[in-house]
């Protein structure tokens, strides 16, 4: 993800990420929405569409276990999550519509969504599995400011069917982190450190290893990890 050929280099970077939190439910049940009427359609994912039918969940495979890749917000609901067991998501919701995982085809969309986006920016990536980033530098202005542009690609997106999480940084990692745990969330130049503070160790997107240690340590939150020295 390399926007070195940005003209706008020399100003200050500003990056709009975007989040995709459902990407692989959201796409099969608009694979179905779209289906011609004279196709063959899939009654299981045609009856996502009014909300009827077992909730759907993408499954996963990681040392010979299936686990729960995706979720729908129905499935949600049940107290299922992602990374979950497949066999303990059935103990506790019996009747799931399960889809198996298929990097491919998300992988397809997500590019045409980053092809979408050169509306907004000449200078899009895809952020796989499940994100966009958006170099928005000295573009903002042309739609109205970063707070009304931010307003303009999520509703745009969440009009296709997709659940959409988004926020505005100077950096890539700080716009994906605010984008997923403080959506619509503006950082102003040089102050990703303010806005990053609040938020959970796990939007540092570090091993889970170093993660649990943080928080055995008594560090929840990415602001008293800042505070500590770094032989600490």
């Amino acid at each position: 993800m390399d926007f070195s050929a940005n003209p706008s280099s020399q100003r200050t970077r500003r990056i709009l990420a975007i989040w995709l939190p459902r990407f692989p439910t959201d796409r099969l049940k608009r694979r179905a929405k779209g289906a011609p009427s004279n196709q063959k359609s899939d009654a299981s994912l045609s009856s996502l569409m009014n909300g009827s039918g077992p909730p759907l969940v993408i499954a996963g495979r990681a040392n010979n276990s299936l686990y729960i890749a995706a979720l729908e917000e129905r499935a949600q609901r049940l107290g299922l999550y992602k990374g979950q067991p497949l066999a303990n998501a059935r103990a506790m919701a019996p009747v799931l519509n399960v889809r198996t995982a298929d990097e491919k085809e998300d992988a397809v969309l997500l590019e045409g969504m980053a092809e979408w986006c050169d509306r907004f920016s000449p200078f899009v990536a895809a952020d796989p599995p499940d994100g966009l980033v958006l170099d928005i530098t000295g573009a903002a202005h042309l739609f109205g400011g970063e707070a009304a542009m931010l307003n303009l690609v999520t509703q745009k997106i969440a009009a296709q069917g997709f659940a959409v999480q988004a926020a505005i940084a100077g950096t890539i990692p700080a716009a994906r982190a605010l984008a997923k745990f403080a959506a619509g969330h503006i950082a102003a130049p040089s102050a990703e450190a303010e806005s990053l503070k609040r938020l959970p160790v796990t939007a540092l997107d570090a091993d889970e290893k170093i993660v649990a240690g943080l928080r055995r340590a008594g560090l929840k939150t990415i602001g008293p990890v800042m505070a500590r020295g770094r032989d600490e």
